[in-house]
């Protein structure tokens, strides 16, 4: 087994003894090395990581802490916390951390919370791809909006509308969308092709929110949203799949 690693440390002589200790076991792959949150965030999903080990204080006063990036994380990807001091363990241990290593730790104790690791990962029969490397098919996304980080499960997204550098994300029990700052190709390339499919420049569905389909329309939660002559072929091609009596 490989497990793709990741830091996110503000202080760079841990991340660099992090890194040292890494190097040194041949199981763990390190993918990226941090000491801010959101952009520990931002390449999350893209390099697959499983496991980080995460630092407990931000970057920056506006920053998210340690603990907060952990909530936002999908499982199932682990942390192990690393600290200066042993004051936040039973915190950390609440949210469910693997491990958590202060103080000036040594190559034998991180060699003990990698176990841990290595451990849980197989006690969840995890399904490894042909480089056996862990597979995971995000169920979340990670948006800004309203200077805040706001998690969307994948299942509760009705549907996206462009509006030039923004988009609007339409999702179950909210009565306004979620307003950000982000691109409809950049948003379409991260979203499962399986699930989500793009009607117009301007739209994008989820496959089984769509209540009716017409020849230049597509209706979902009672509104008609219309079909692009550069995407006709891509529904007509989903509409040949369904079972039509």
């Amino acid at each position: 087994m490989q497990l793709n690693c990741a830091i996110l440390h503000t202080d760079r002589d841990v991340t660099g003894k992090l890194q040292e200790y890494i190097g040194k076991v041949p199981f763990l792959r390190l993918r990226g090395v941090y000491h801010d949150s959101l952009e520990a965030l931002r390449d999350y999903y893209e390099l697959k990581v499983e496991l980080y080990f995460t630092g407990i204080g931000p970057a920056d006063e506006d920053g998210i802490d340690g603990m907060e990036f952990c909530k936002l994380l999908s499982p199932p990807t682990r942390v192990i916390f690393v600290a200066d001091n042993g004051r936040h363990a039973a915190e950390c241990f609440r949210l469910d951390a693997l491990d958590y290593l202060w103080g000036d730790f040594d190559f034998p104790l991180f060699s003990e919370s990698v176990g841990k690791a290595t451990r849980w990962f197989a006690m969840q029969g995890t399904v490894l791809d042909k480089d056996n490397v862990v597979k995971e098919t995000p169920r979340v996304i990670y948006i800004h909006s309203d200077n805040r980080i706001v998690r969307l499960d994948l299942e509760h997204i009705h549907y996206i509308e462009g509006l030039g550098d923004y988009v609007k994300i339409y999702y179950k029990d909210l009565a306004k969308p979620v307003m950000t700052l982000c691109s409809m190709k950049y948003l379409e390339e991260r979203l499962p092709e399986k699930e989500f499919m793009r009607v117009h420049r301007s739209f994008i569905v989820r496959k089984d929110c769509i209540d009716a389909i017409g020849r230049s329309m597509v209706v979902v939660e009672k509104r008609d949203l219309p079909i692009g002559d550069a995407y006709r072929a891509r529904v007509k091609g989903y509409v040949s799949n369904l079972a039509v009596l």
